[in-house]
């Protein structure tokens, strides 16, 4: 781990994140744009990571379509301890879940090859 690395960990109070490959803590009830690939760290030490987008309809900016279309997004929640279980989240449609306890709801997604996708993670209750 390199020193900087070390040095915000320690600073954020996230050692649990540093050790699961310096993912960043994800803030409850405050939006969180993802890159496919990055994986951020629920208060409960459980981790959540943007797989990526597996189905895409929907009509690009600048264009006239006769339907807006739909995206499917993919995420794997891991409980802290646990096996990792795939969570697919499908706009405009069921853009919103909840996983173990978290309600994880996809606010936007952007477009392209890798498209970040904007989501908020809150306590389910």
């Amino acid at each position: 781990m390199s020193r900087n690395l070390l040095l915000a960990c320690l600073m954020a109070s996230t050692l649990p994140a540093c050790a699961s490959g310096g993912a960043s803590v994800a803030p409850t009830g405050q939006p969180i744009v993802m890159q496919v690939g990055e994986r951020v760290v629920l208060p409960d030490r459980s981790t959540l990571r943007y797989v990526g987008v597996t189905a895409d309809s929907r009509c690009p900016p600048g264009v006239q379509c006769i339907r807006a279309g739909d995206a499917d997004v993919a995420f794997e929640h891991t409980p802290d301890g646990g096996s990792a279980a795939a969570v697919t989240l499908n706009t405009p449609e069921a853009a919103s879940t909840v996983v173990a306890g978290w309600r994880l709801q996809l606010l936007s997604l952007a477009f392209g090859e890798a498209p970040a996708a904007t989501v908020q993670v809150d306590p389910d209750r």
